[in-house]
């Protein structure tokens, strides 16, 4: 791997990195230059790294889109539930339930950053991730 396709990848690392506090925008360059990267043509170390940078973006943002709906939709259920059936087992519920989602959404984060680290880790090696 050339100094300059290092270089390039570590650029998307560190973009990809800073997605969570950025608000999806370096995530959003991060992928647009992996991408970009490889419809020009790299090797197979590099390959292997743009890809698992654009496949994880993807994977998370899913994730956290999907994530985001069940949530919403949960808790409309349950305020209208608890609407109509006054119950303190539904009002406990309703108040735990943006906790529940908040740690799902903290591990998915950790892992994903974990998972940033590692490929940082392999490419400082000069291994491919494998596919």
């Amino acid at each position: 791997m050339s100094t300059n396709n290092k270089a390039g990848v570590r650029f998307a690392y560190i973009a990809s990195f800073l997605t969570p506090f950025t608000l999806l925008l370096s995530g959003i360059v991060a992928i647009i230059y992996s991408g970009y990267k490889l419809n020009k043509g790299t090797d197979a170390v590099s390959y292997s790294h743009y890809y698992t940078i654009i496949r994880s973006f993807f994977m998370f943002f899913t994730f956290f889109v999907v994530l985001g709906v069940t949530a919403a939709t949960m808790t409309g259920m349950l305020a209208g539930a608890e609407y109509w059936v006054h119950s303190d087992m539904l009002d406990y519920v309703l108040d735990v339930l943006p906790f529940v989602g908040a740690v799902i959404a903290v591990i998915a984060v950790l892992k994903w950053l974990f998972q940033l680290i590692r490929g940082m880790r392999l490419l400082s090696q000069n291994k491919a991730i494998e596919l």
